[in-house]
């Protein structure tokens, strides 16, 4: 990690003493109960560091074309599976309009982003620092009401540069295409994008036309998940 991302940590940790988080049994990287599920995702990180960290790529946004597809639950047990092999991970909700990352990672204190930023903090001052070993979070509690001046503005492409700078990963959850553009900005902006999709929910041509979108609007299809129904 670099030593802005260094710097960091400090203030994260001044705010609470000490930070508690709860963890969901979806996170099934963190348990026993689903080992089939576990292994896959594992499987996905093989693929994913051997293809794209090993190539120096160092951020992924995760999308899907439609609701309940599982983005979500691949982003956060992605990011838990990079951390457990030792992958400096920031994790980042980027879901402005219906934030679901507390959902699998609870911290009992979230911070109040929008009201940070008014207050002269950026968003890297509000990362979660070492959740797990390896793995920061950057939650999307308080952007809602600022999601559309976020993303459209030059402040999340620096905010996006930094993170991966200060960390060896970034994955970003994105919320659905068929709800708003913003999962192609922030792709557009990292730059490449893991597709989800769900057996028996998601139609082959959906999967089809969010590929052709990111591609048109330059980010890197680098694959496909199958989540089941």
């Amino acid at each position: 990690m670099s030593e802005e991302a260094q710097k960091l940590a400090p203030r994260a940790e001044a705010e609470p003493a000490e930070r508690r988080y709860t963890f969901s049994p979806d996170l099934v990287t963190l348990t026993e109960g689903r080992p089939g599920e576990a292994e896959a995702v594992r499987t996905i990180r093989t693929h994913v560091i051997a293809r794209h960290l090993n190539d120096g790529r160092r951020g992924l946004a995760i999308c899907g074309p439609k609701p309940g597809v599982g983005c979500t639950f691949t982003a956060a047990n992605l990011a838990v599976a990079m951390s457990q092999v030792g992958v400096s991970t920031l994790l980042i909700d980027g879901n402005l309009r219906s934030p679901g990352l507390r959902d699998f990672i609870r911290p009992e204190e979230p911070i109040d982003i929008r009201r940070q930023a008014a207050l002269g903090a950026s968003p890297t001052e509000n990362v979660h620092s070492e959740v797990l070993p390896n793995l920061s979070i950057l939650y999307a509690d308080g952007m809602m009401d600022i999601g559309e001046e976020l993303l459209g503005g030059g402040g999340f492409r620096r905010l996006i540069d930094r993170c991966l700078r200060d960390y060896e990963f970034t994955i970003i959850d994105t919320p659905p295409t068929s709800d708003s553009s913003d999962a192609l900005r922030v792709a557009s902006i990292i730059g490449y994008a893991l597709v989800v999709a769900r057996t028996n929910i998601t139609r082959i041509k959906d999967v089809e036309h969010l590929a052709r979108d990111l591609q048109e609007d330059g980010a890197r299809v680098i694959g496909a998940v199958l989540n089941q129904a």
